[in-house]
């Protein structure tokens, strides 16, 4: 073979090589990319196993497991949410105030954060929570201290809550249910003009914004608001009332001597989880369809049973006070607009770097070009620890221990599940009955000890 035809045929063996080193590369970088960008979305389908099997201490050992040196947020509320489902109201609420130091430090975001969200992903910036997240954050942390017997102390959360949405400065950023919680933890302190304000503040916001995204205003809280204004001799204001809720047979009950009130808040389903989508769109910059990922929430909304309590022979029904899935598609569609900016300028940088390694070599813009495809993932993360609704009932009850079971109802009017506990009502009182439920426990057939028919969160 002349010297001709043995370059050529090492040339040749040269450029075999080559392919196969960057097909390794492109491979072996696809693969690690893939690894280190699962969306936390991912991440929250498996920590949620657990509750969709009864099991929330299952779920609970998967979460203290990430982040160890607590830094995220939203590991911080998942951590906390999942420690009062298992009763540890205290361990609760310390990992809940570290999720507020953390959000407290995120309001000065660094630069390089920002940086990395613009060349990278999303999921670079710190994560401080939607806001109804942030506030909902006070108001279980003040379920927390109730249950610990500490009502002044979830009373410092309502007025922490007060403080946040003030600085926002935008009415329509208000929370009705934590204004109606507010007005609850005011009047069970006997704190009545306050707690006549706030039930003021829950009604109007739930009227405004009915709907989108909120419920419809709760029949309870329409007659909480009747019962503070003839306790306040306000007579004007609450025929006004009277007349706006068609409620002209309504009396006002003040509990006696003999009898005291028992305020049942349910936390009931799941809240929605986000995952991933993408869409090619037209950049007039670049003049090339480019991809962009962006959160969405994939799953329609689910149907959730209807929940009564029953106690003394009497059933009452919880009404929905508090729509979580309805705040987080909302929450979503208002922050889409700059998603979806932040997407195309981000697509847009990562276009041109391709371009400026493709002109170096093949190799270095086949690597780039894999990095970008793999690299642009969408910030899925929201607190999906979270019940997908919260409901709420009081009832009037008679000085002492009451049997209070709450049954979850199917379709058909059959009771699926129940929550049994005891509850002591004291003269003049508020007690308090606060639980989760998201799905039935079987019966576990090989451990003739397990408890039937409980909660699937609390037992």
């Amino acid at each position: 073979m002349n010297r001709s035809n043995l370059w050529f045929a090492a040339d040749n063996r040269n450029r075999l090589w080559q392919r196969r080193m960057i097909k390794s590369l492109a491979m072996a970088c696809s693969a690690v990319l893939l690894q280190s960008c699962a969306t936390y979305g991912d991440y929250a389908v498996s920590m949620r196993d657990g509750l969709r099997h009864g099991q929330p201490e299952v779920s609970l050992a998967i979460a203290e497991t990430r982040d160890p040196e607590q830094k995220e947020v939203i590991a911080s509320l998942d951590k906390g949410m999942l420690r009062r489902m298992t009763g540890k109201y205290s361990d609760s609420n310390q990992i809940f105030e570290v999720a507020k130091h953390q959000i407290e430090d995120l309001y000065g975001i660094s630069i390089t954060e920002n940086i990395a969200s613009v060349t990278v992903n999303e999921t670079f910036r710190g994560y401080e929570g939607d806001r109804y997240e942030q506030l909902l954050l006070h108001a279980y942390m003040a379920m927390n201290y109730i249950q610990l017997g500490q009502p002044d102390s979830a009373r410092v959360e309502m007025l922490q809550a007060n403080v946040k949405m003030m600085e926002w400065g935008d009415e329509p950023e208000e929370d009705a249910f934590i204004r109606y919680l507010e007005g609850i933890i005011y009047e069970s302190l006997g704190e009545y003009d306050d707690a006549l304000i706030s039930y003021r503040k829950a009604y109007i916001i739930y009227k405004e914004k009915a709907g989108n995204p909120y419920p419809l205003p709760p029949v309870v809280l329409q007659e909480d608001l009747l019962r503070m204004l003839a306790w306040q001799k306000l007579t004007d204001e609450y025929n006004a009332y009277k007349e706006e809720f068609a409620m002209q047979a309504y009396r006002p009950v003040k509990p006696k001597d003999d009898s005291g009130e028992l305020i049942i808040i349910l936390n009931n389903g799941l809240a929605p989880v986000r995952s991933e989508s993408s869409v090619y769109l037209f950049s007039p910059e670049v003049q090339q369809n480019l991809r962009v990922a962006f959160p969405v929430y994939k799953t329609p909304r689910h149907s959730l049973y209807a929940v009564q309590a029953a106690v003394n022979e009497s059933q009452y029904s919880l009404e929905t006070v508090e729509d979580i899935d309805a705040l987080a598609r909302y929450s979503l569609e208002q922050d889409m607009p700059g998603i979806m900016a932040r997407a195309m300028a981000r697509a847009v940088i990562k276009y041109n770097t391709q371009s400026a390694a493709q002109d170096k070599g093949s190799l270095a813009g086949l690597l780039m070009t894999v990095t970008n495809i793999v690299t642009e993932r969408a910030d899925t993360r929201s607190w999906t620890t979270l019940p997908q609704e919260i409901q709420l009932q009081r009832i009037i009850l008679p000085v002492g221990e009451h049997d209070v079971q709450l049954q979850v109802v199917n379709a058909a009017g059959h009771i699926i599940d129940t929550i049994n506990e005891k509850v002591v009502i004291r003269p003049k009182q508020i007690s308090f009955m606060i639980k989760h439920w998201n799905t039935p426990v079987p019966e576990a057939s090989a451990n003739p000890d397990a408890l039937k028919h409980v909660t699937a969160v609390e037992k």
